[in-house]
């Protein structure tokens, strides 16, 4: 029993060691875990760096670039020299009573057949030139298309191609189309023709002179086999239609016998 007694005494040392190596690894591991591992790099000149060492600065966040404004609204100014001399003998005959101080060239933002956003160009009527970008303005809003818009200079001043080419147009010193020799409104800048393929001049029996616009002399669309064409389409239920009127401008649609879809005047 004494021997026995004498063998337990000897083994409390080597539980106390026990117990403090374990204490010591617990505390160890504990503050491994709390402590974020830092990776180590080598320099140049074998020097341990750690990577908190190795790192810059920081970067600032960059900023999305700001998108550029879309223009809504075009510019007007006086016939420039080079428009003049495209014009002159064409749109502008040489015994025109309206002089090129009458006139405007405006600059115009519209969104073409692929909905894309294009410019086009007009010459109007000097007084009514802020109103018609007013008006451009708000047909750019609603998204209105407009296959294509150039001086009718392009086509020889020749009314019948220009629309072929469904081009819509403004100023040209011609008389109107019915043969009495009168002058248009479009003499004076004061006429637009919009779409005109889209929108033709119909005469009285239902036909009318563009073989291209043939599936437009009715003016059931329904029936329009494009969807483009249907937007560009011109009827006192749209909004282009309500826009010119709350302008005050007239539209040949209204006449009581032929009908002229694509034109405004004031």
């Amino acid at each position: 029993m004494d021997r026995n007694k004498h063998v337990k005494k000897n083994n409390k040392p080597l539980i106390f060691v026990l117990l403090a190596l374990i204490i010591i690894t617990v505390l160890i591991i504990a503050r491994m875990m709390m402590k974020p591992e830092t990776d180590l790099h080598v320099n140049e000149d074998s020097v341990l760096l750690t990577s908190s060492a190795t790192e810059g600065p920081t970067p600032e966040p960059t900023s999305s670039p700001t998108p550029e404004p879309v223009i809504r609204r075009g510019t007007s100014e006086p016939i420039p020299e080079d428009i003049r001399a495209s014009m002159q003998g064409k749109s502008m005959k040489s015994n025109a009573s309206v002089k090129f101080d009458d006139l405007r060239y405006l600059t115009i933002p519209h969104y073409d057949f692929d909905y894309n956003v294009t410019t086009g160009h007009l010459v109007v009527a000097a007084p009514l030139a802020e109103e018609v970008l007013d008006i451009f303005a708000e047909l750019f809003d609603a998204k209105y298309p407009i296959e294509r818009m150039e001086l009718i200079d392009k086509y020889n001043a020749d009314d019948f191609t220009s629309i072929e080419y469904n081009n819509t147009s403004a100023f040209n010193y011609r008389p109107v189309s019915t043969g009495t020799g009168k002058l248009s409104n479009h003499a004076f800048g004061r006429a637009i023709d919009i779409n005109p393929q889209q929108n033709p001049y119909v005469y009285s029996n239902g036909t009318g002179a563009h073989e291209n616009a043939r599936e437009f002399w009715k003016r059931d669309i329904s029936k329009w086999s494009r969807e483009i064409d249907r937007a560009a389409y011109i009827g006192n239920d749209t909004v282009i239609y309500r826009i010119f009127k709350k302008y005050g401008w007239t539209w040949g649609g209204d006449w009581s016998s032929a009908k002229d879809y694509q034109h405004f005047e004031k």
